[in-house]
């Protein structure tokens, strides 16, 4: 279980906003920090696989967050950007605990 002392770093929730094309369509713009929260983040496993004869590095980790209202608009279109360093991860998916404690979120980084 995650104690409050484990929450050092800081990550912004950044949401696609939604921009007209000037021909009256809405298209994906640029993400927008949505809001912050202060986490843990946990690498869980490193892999390299080969792509188009480049090898490519991703990462999967585990950030955990306090419950709050704002966690329920949370979903995998998402993504986390570490405050401190700028490291952008892709949400994978959201799990909240049985209690609304704490939120554990999967990311992965290195990847589209």
């Amino acid at each position: 279980m995650t104690q409050p002392g484990e929450l050092r770093e800081v990550i912004d929730l950044q949401a696609r906003t939604v921009i007209d094309d000037g021909y009256g369509n809405e298209v994906a713009g640029p993400y927008e920090t949505q809001w912050s929260a202060p986490a843990r983040i946990q690498i869980l496993r490193g892999t390299e696989t080969v792509i188009a004869a480049r090898l490519a590095g991703t990462q999967t980790l585990a950030i955990t967050i306090r419950w709050q209202p704002a966690v329920a608009d949370l979903t995998a279109d998402w993504r986390a950007v570490n405050a401190r360093t700028g490291v952008a991860y892709n949400i994978r998916s959201v799990e909240p605990d049985e209690r609304r404690a704490w939120v554990n979120i999967l990311a992965e980084s290195g990847v589209a």
